[in-house]
C-alpha cells in the first residue's frame, strides 16, 4: 500500500532563500507530490518531519501535514479490508485534502494558494518530464510570483478569468518581454490549470484567452554555410568537437538531447535507430557519408557516438566555432513587444545555439526535396503548422536562386 512522508525540498530553493515543503506518496514505481508550503530551512524539523514554530503559519500547515498523514492512514486501513478500484486516483484525492471513501474534502484543510500548487506543479514537471519542460514551467512559475507581488494581484482559484490574463499581460510588457514570450506564459499557465483540475485543485474553467503568437523567421545554416563549417579546420580541438555535434544534428535532426544520449549500439545497418526523449517513439535515421566520417571520428568511445558537453557550454562553443570559420552573415531579428516592433541586426555566429542545427536539417531537407511526410517521421514533428515557417523560408530561398539563374535571362 502506499506511504506518505513529508521533506524539504532544498534543490528548488527560491529567490527569497525558502524551499518547498514537500509531501510524497510512491506507489507502483510511480512517485506523487504536493507542495504545502515555502519555508527556511530553519523553520523545517526532518526527523519529526513537520515546520518548527519559527515559521509564521507553522500550526495551519503542520495541521495539513498531519490531515494528510491521517487520511493516507485511515485509506490504508479500509483498504486491509476491503478492495479500493482506482488507487492512484485516491492518492490524487489524499494530496487534494479529499477523504477517497467519503469523497468529502474536510473542513480543515485550508484553501489551496494558486502559487502553492504551481510549486508543486513545477515539482511535478521536473521528476516526470525533459529539463527544458521544467525550466519553461519553472520560469512561467517566477513570472506569475513577480506579478503577484509586484501589482499586489493576489491570484486564487476563485479569481481566475480573462482579466487576469489581461493584468499578466500589461506586466509582461512592462518588463519588455516579446509577445510570443507571453504567449508561452499563457500556454504553461493553462497546462497548470488542467493539470490543478486534474487532483481538483481548480474546479473552475479555463478562460478562453488566447494570446498572440506570431512566426519568427528560424536561423539556419545555408548549404554553403554548413560544407564550411563541416571542412574549417580547426586548431582548437574543443571547437573541433562542437562543431562534428552540431553538424551531426544538422545531418539528422536530432534535439540537443538525442545527440548527447545517442549510442553505438543504436546504428544498425548504416541506421540510427533512436527512440526521442521527447516524442517516445522510435525512428530510424538513414546516416549520409558526412555523417558517418563523424561517427568514425569517435570510434574510440565505447558508448557515445559524439563527444559530451552541457548544454550552457555548447552554446558558448559553436559561436566561437562559427566565428573561426567566418559565418558571418546579417542576420535581422524582430521583436513585438505589446504594439511595438523592434528590429536587430546581428552576425550570423552570434546567434548561433544548438537548436539551429535541427533547423538547419529541416529547411535544408524540404529545399534539396525530401518530402514532407519523411521530414516529419524523422524529426517527430507531428503539427504541419510547426513546419509553416520552415516552408515559407524554403520559397524565399526558391524564389532567390531562380532570379539568380534564370533572372539574369
Amino acid at each position: 500500500m502506499p506511504n506518505i512522508s513529508f521533506y524539504l525540498n532544498t534543490s528548488s530553493k527560491g529567490k527569497k532563500g525558502t524551499s518547498p515543503v514537500m509531501a510524497k506518496v510512491i506507489y507502483n514505481k510511480k512517485r506523487y507530490y504536493k507542495s504545502i508550503a515555502r519555508v527556511n530551512i530553519d523553520d523545517w524539523d526532518d526527523e519529526k518531519q513537520r515546520i518548527k514554530s519559527s515559521y509564521k503559519q507553522y500550526k495551519a500547515k503542520n495541521a495539513t501535514i498531519q490531515h494528510l498523514k491521517s487520511l493516507m492512514l485511515t485509506f490504508d486501513n479500509y483498504c486491509q479490508l476491503n478492495k479500493y478500484p482506482d488507487i492512484e486516483n485516491a492518492i490524487k484525492m489524499i494530496l487534494s485534502g479529499i477523504d477517497p471513501i467519503q469523497g468529502k474534502r474536510s473542513p480543515n484543510i485550508p484553501e489551496i494558494k494558486v502559487l502553492d500548487a504551481f510549486s508543486e506543479f513545477v515539482e511535478y514537471s521536473k521528476n516526470n518530464f525533459e529539463n527544458n519542460t521544467y525550466r519553461r514551467r519553472n520560469t512561467v512559475y517566477n513570472f506569475v510570483q513577480a506579478f503577484s507581488e509586484k501589482t499586489k494581484y493576489n491570484i486564487t482559484f476563485q479569481n481566475i478569468d480573462v482579466q487576469l490574463f489581461d493584468k499578466m499581460k500589461e506586466y509582461s510588457a512592462k518588463k519588455k518581454h516579446s509577445n510570443n514570450t507571453f504567449a508561452q506564459t499563457v500556454k504553461v499557465f493553462k497546462r497548470f490549470l488542467s493539470w490543478s483540475q486534474e487532483r481538483n485543485y481548480f474546479d473552475g474553467s479555463i478562460p478562453k484567452y488566447k494570446a498572440t503568437e506570431k512566426d519568427i523567421t528560424p536561423i539556419i545554416l545555408t548549404i554553403d554555410e554548413f560544407k564550411t563549417l563541416y571542412d574549417f579546420e580547426f586548431t582548437d580541438k574543443k571547437l573541433a568537437r562542437v562543431r562534428d555535434i552540431f553538424c551531426f544534428g544538422c545531418l539528422t535532426g536530432l534535439r540537443f538531447s538525442d545527440l548527447q544520449r545517442a549510442r553505438r549500439d543504436w546504428i544498425v545497418n548504416d541506421q540510427l535507430v533512436i527512440t526521442m526523449k521527447k516524442v517516445k517513439e522510435p525512428v530510424r535515421i538513414p546516416l549520409v557519408d558526412r555523417s558517418k566520417k563523424i561517427v568514425e571520428r569517435y570510434k574510440h568511445q565505447p558508448v557515445w557516438i559524439l563527444p559530451r558537453i552541457s548544454n550552457q557550454k555548447f552554446n558558448d562553443y559553436i559561436k566561437k566555432a562559427c566565428k573561426a570559420a567566418e559565418i558571418k552573415a546579417p542576420v535581422t531579428i524582430s521583436t513585438h513587444s505589446g504594439n511595438k516592433f523592434t528590429e536587430k541586426t546581428f552576425l550570423k555566429h552570434e546567434v548561433i545555439t544548438a537548436h539551429v542545427s535541427r533547423k538547419t536539417f529541416i529547411s535544408m531537407s524540404l529545399y534539396l526535396g525530401m518530402t514532407q511526410k519523411v521530414v516529419q517521421e524523422i524529426t517527430g514533428i507531428r503539427e504541419e503548422k510547426t513546419l509553416r515557417k520552415y516552408i515559407s523560408i524554403v520559397d524565399e530561398m526558391k524564389t532567390k536562386e531562380m532570379n539568380n539563374t534564370w533572372g539574369k535571362l
